[in-house]
């Protein structure tokens, strides 16, 4: 495929918005060597696609056996099957090697730390925990964080003005942090309280999202949930 403005049909995203400079960037010839280039570094990104979707079916079929408790970390705002595998291989199905959820949070590197001098406060710098699970938590924090309607939306609203925005969001991580030890330490399920509680069609569209993502690792989240309503107790 050669021709400019077709190229620039299949742009996506905000690229859509920039029809006319996609169009000028087309336009040209491209000589042999450079589509020899192009065609190999296509050729690196499908093999790379395909790993990743190989290793991501290996741990899907590794976690079988905790569906339940992946199904529960994905009913927290921000935190998709991926990371809730993630989440569980690092801390594992109950979070047993943290006392409390407070621990959990330190060893993580979210709990921001505390520097005090005659009542001056010099230093909110976290330790450095698990870099891993602290990137993990940060980046489940501004997808929680942009998720409307939740409470970690508004926690963040409510806190950006007095500590800025990366400071807002270190807290979200830490709040995170904290539910993620009770949702496996405790077993308990995630009950949203936001501001505005969210309407069924919302409902109704996470939990086709939860059913896609699941589905595409052959993961049966329907048996467990009839599973679930058959044996409540």
């Amino acid at each position: 495929m050669t021709d400019g403005e077709v190229l620039a049909r299949e742009a996506r995203d905000v690229l859509r918005k920039k029809d006319a400079q996609l169009k000028e960037a087309l336009v040209g010839r491209l000589e042999p060597v450079y589509r020899l280039l192009l065609r190999q570094h296509t050729d690196q990104v499908r093999l790379l696609r395909r790993q990743i979707e190989e290793i991501n079916q290996a741990l899907a079929e590794t976690m079988k056996e905790h569906l339940a408790v992946l199904h529960r970390l994905s009913k927290i705002p921000g935190v998709d099957l991926y990371a809730a595998q993630e989440l569980l291989a690092e801390i594992g199905p109950k979070a047993a090697a943290f006392a409390s959820a407070e621990q959990f949070a330190s060893w993580a590197g979210v709990c921001p730390g505390s520097q005090e001098s005659a009542g001056v406060n010099y230093s909110h710098r976290s330790a450095k925990g698990n870099r891993y699970l602290r990137r993990l938590l940060c980046q489940i924090a501004w997808a929680a964080i942009h998720t409307k309607g939740t409470f970690f939306a508004s926690l963040f609203a409510r806190l950006k003005p007095r500590v800025e925005g990366k400071g807002a969001a270190w807290a979200v991580a830490h709040r995170i942090a904290k539910i993620v030890w009770l949702v496996l330490h405790q077993e308990v399920e995630y009950q949203e309280k936001g501001s505005a509680p969210p309407n069924e069609r919302t409902l109704v569209r996470k939990f086709r999202r939860m059913l896609k993502e699941f589905g595409q690792l052959g993961l049966d989240v329907r048996a467990l949930l009839d599973q679930q309503l058959s044996n409540p107790a």
